[in-house]
């Protein structure tokens, strides 16, 4: 199951801001896009309405293309986002993203990269390089606390950790704070910051097209992805991101640690290598880590799973499984998989990904406005049973991770699973 629309290519670098984004929508064609926005979401969906009545659904599409003449480009866009968002929780696949390249109308992000760490919000990569390790304290004076309060609501959804994880891509679109009424234009706009050294210090940022954010942003696997964090700090799992998985000793060989970051079909040769790896009876201790994992094909995973369940490695206390917000779609599916199949200790932070989730989707092109929707065509589930209703694999150690431990390349998570070795 891939991650359609959110996780994106580069394109050519653009970086001119048209005026025209703020100006009214055409009367007709724009309330058009949105009713086939609607229709699109009842037709394609698989069930559109499990969070949402049908008679609101339509009626919050009804209100939408009602007003969509009378105002902006960018509050039309904050409606459409709502819209989307409506369908609530297991739909984080189904969505309007900033960066995406198909884009007639592309969107626009200011030039930094943030990250919602336990003790706040943190730059932790930037054009101004000057900014790195800052803490986001306010937007044209609104409060972050506030910006997030209502850039939240509109952020596509399996769950909340995965809220966590996006909503920051959406904090810094142009049109969206415009559209919400933060900033007074969708053009540069005024960022206060903290510095290490408890000084504040607010600059100006020129946002630039998404497809070129999301290029200069890039990370290893998965192109631009909000949810993970970039591999300038060196913990271990960090430093290996560019590679789909792999495995090394740890703690003098009493431990095996498995990077899994790309869902994908391993070779016979690699499960070969790491099945002696971890059926060393000198090995006290399997770590396998799905922290950077955004997803990929879910059909693929079969032989790690057995490698997994096999009984010289799942045991109580051997099995450790390491989960975060960035885990998500087939990796989501995977981790749920080892949670419900064997005995592994979970810990991180909730996943990303859902145990039930609609992917697999369809790109819809609202044609006035530019933009492309994708709409999630299939149901997947991975539930210990009917009663199953969790939205998330809870981790049973939860460990969150401070700016000042990224800042130091520490890793908590990873520590706690070496814990007593």
């Amino acid at each position: 199951m891939r991650i359609a629309g959110l996780l994106l290519v580069p394109l050519a670098m653009v970086a001119i801001v048209s005026a025209a984004q703020a100006h009214s929508s055409s009367p007709s064609s724009a309330a058009s896009d949105v009713r086939l926005l609607g229709d699109s979401i009842e037709q394609i969906h698989p069930a559109p309405f499990r969070s949402i009545s049908k008679e609101r659904f339509e009626a919050e599409v009804n209100e939408l293309a009602t007003r969509a003449p009378k105002i902006s480009r960018d509050e039309l866009l904050v409606g459409i986002l709502r819209v989307i968002s409506s369908l609530g929780p297991r739909n984080g696949h189904t969505g309007l993203f900033p960066g995406d390249p198909g884009n007639v109308r592309p969107l626009h992000l200011y030039p930094i990269r943030l990250y919602r760490f336990a003790d706040g919000v943190f730059v932790v990569d930037a054009h101004d390089t000057s900014l790195v390790g800052d803490r986001l304290v306010a937007v044209e004076g609104a409060s972050v606390d506030r910006v997030f309060e209502l850039v939240d609501p509109l952020v596509p959804h399996d769950n909340p950790s995965n809220v966590l994880g996006m909503a920051p891509h959406y904090a810094l679109t142009a049109e969206v704070l415009h559209g919400l009424g933060v900033t007074a234009t969708s053009g540069p706009a005024r960022f206060t910051f903290v510095r290490r050294d408890g000084s504040s210090v607010d600059a100006t940022l020129t946002p630039i097209p998404g497809p070129e954010y999301a290029g200069e942003f890039a990370d290893p696997l998965h192109g631009h992805y909000p949810s993970v964090l970039p591999s300038a700090s060196k913990p271990l799992y960090l430093s290996g991101s560019a590679r789909a998985m792999w495995a090394r000793k740890l703690a003098g060989g009493r431990a095996v640690y498995f990077g899994f970051n790309s869902v994908q079909r391993p070779t016979d040769g690699f499960v070969g290598s790491l099945g002696r790896l971890v059926r060393n009876p000198k090995v006290r201790r399997v770590i396998v880590d799905v922290r950077l994992n955004g997803g990929g094909d879910n059909t693929t995973y079969g032989s790690l799973l057995a490698l997994f369940a096999s009984k010289q490695v799942n045991r109580r206390g051997k099995l450790s499984l390491l989960v975060g917000r960035a885990t998500f779609s087939a990796a989501a599916n995977f981790a749920a998989e080892i949670d419900r199949d064997t005995r592994a200790t979970t810990m991180g932070e909730p996943t990303g990904g859902g145990v039930e989730t609609y992917g697999d989707t369809v790109p819809t092109l609202l044609p006035t406005l530019g933009w492309y929707v994708y709409i999630a065509a299939r149901y997947h589930e991975r539930k210990n049973g009917p009663g199953d209703r969790r939205l998330a694999i809870e981790p049973d150690v939860r460990v969150d991770l401070t700016s000042a431990q990224y800042f130091a390349g520490r890793d908590p998570v990873l520590e706690r699973a070496l814990k007593g070795l």
